[in-house]
């Protein structure tokens, strides 16, 4: 079996975006029906020399009847969204190398401070060293806002929290007999901006600016040509700039994850692993408990019919965050990392060839280590794609949003409505 990775789904919303491709699975790999190829309802892009321009646009229009994610005096305000994007990707046999660019500009009715401008650019490319054989690398950077209902967010913050994140990587792919091998190094940069206060003054978010540097070797044996046993090692450093500038703890930390596990592939029908292992993060100051515990996922495409695909996930990482509350004797405490574990579920279906159906639903716990904190959230979305033509389509989806924490007044619970329409060339 080739080497393959199944994204997990580990998204709190699942973004409606179609990929306009072909009824037809393809002999070799198994698709979704939202990845598959519709030449009806595709665009060539435009050519320059041995490259393929494909620009887009959506323009949407939301209704969010939580803006703020509180728990009472709920505000709701109309949202108009501008998408602007683009693929610049090469055309040649060998070898590859394509460049991205998307945006997406948010404006607010009536809460005008919450207006928003999130970007990402990108580049990746790929050097065919042999048949099996390739060395990638890809850097990109966003510049994005934090949504009101992360928990990072204080409640008291007159504006969303804006952030930019750079981050740069390399791999090296081996899969030409029965023992493949992968290693991938990464290097992220986020900085945090500071944000005004209700009332006046500023919170200084200069203590969550951080690096991480991490990198994961994957060693695979093929027990016949539709599974695969590995093992993964990987491991990370996280550096912050001054995490003690306003009076918390050294958050710098080393971590590792060790897992065992099982991949399959059953061509046009379903894909996807199985693994379980343990995972570890230490934090260099003694304030903040270390985190060890059992982790294990799963992932899975499968197409029960020629007309439905079901994706469903499970995952379980240590994320950063600034969170303070309560420790188990009742005293303060600052939370050393949340462990997380999220379900996740999608279902597509074909309705028509150019009427495409979607819905997810997401179940997260998160552990706010070192602290009494347990956040339960589930999220779960309705949505239909109509494939007018080659250049445009129409999105229409719901979305709930609810948030269950020990933490007091803190709950919340938001509808999002969503209507769109995307054009392409």
């Amino acid at each position: 079996m080739k080497f393959r990775t199944l994204s997990s789904m580990t998204a709190i919303l699942a973004s409606m975006g179609v990929s306009y491709a072909v009824s037809a699975q393809s002999s070799e790999q198994v698709v979704s029906v939202y990845e598959r190829q519709r030449p009806d309802y595709s665009v060539k892009g435009g050519r320059s020399g041995s490259f393929l321009f494909k620009p887009t646009l959506d323009v949407a229009g939301s209704f969010d009847t939580n803006i703020f994610a509180q728990e009472s005096n709920e505000t709701d305000d109309f949202i108009a969204r501008i998408k602007p994007g683009f693929d610049l990707s090469s055309d040649w046999n060998n070898n590859s190398l394509s460049f991205f660019g998307n945006a997406d500009f948010g404006r607010y009715f009536d809460n005008t401070r919450e207006n928003y401008e999130d970007i990402w650019l990108g580049a990746s490319g790929r050097i065919d060293i042999s048949r099996g054989t390739s060395l990638s690398a890809n850097i990109g950077y966003t510049d994005l806002h934090e949504d009101r209902g992360s928990p990072d967010a204080l409640g008291q913050q007159a504006n969303q929290t804006t952030y930019s994140t750079f981050t740069a990587g390399v791999g090296f792919l081996r899969d030409e007999a029965l023992v493949s091998f992968a290693a991938n190094a990464k290097y992220e940069d986020s900085n945090y901006d500071d944000v005004g206060l209700v009332g006046g003054g500023t919170l200084n978010n200069d203590d969550r600016d951080r690096q991480r540097y991490s990198g994961d070797v994957r060693i695979g044996y093929e027990i016949d040509e539709f599974y695969e046993a590995f093992l993964r090692v990987s491991a990370n450093r996280v550096e912050y700039d001054n995490s003690q500038e306003d009076g918390g703890p050294q958050r710098n930390s080393d971590g590792y994850e060790i897992v065992a596990g099982a991949a399959f592939d059953l061509t046009g029908t379903s894909q996807g692993e199985v693994f379980a292992g343990y995972i570890n993060q230490e934090y260099d100051s003694d304030s903040l408990s270390d985190i060890g515990d059992f982790t294990f996922g799963a992932s899975l495409l499968w197409n029960p019919t020629g007309l439905t695909s079901v994706r469903g996930a499970i995952s379980r990482t240590v994320t950063e965050t600034i969170v303070a509350d309560l420790d188990p004797t009742g005293a303060p405490a600052q939370a050393s990392g949340i462990l997380g574990t999220v379900f996740d579920l999608q279902l597509e279906h074909e309705l028509q060839r150019n009427v495409l159906l979607k819905g997810t639903a997401t179940y997260i716990k998160q552990d706010f280590q070192n602290t009494v904190r347990d956040d339960d959230l589930f999220n779960a979305s309705l949505g239909a794609s109509y494939l007018i033509n080659r250049n445009f389509s129409f999105d229409a989806t719901y979305t709930f949003n609810y948030r269950d924490t020990t933490t007091l007044r803190q709950d919340f619970k938001r509808h999002i409505f969503m209507l769109g329409l995307k054009a392409k060339w």
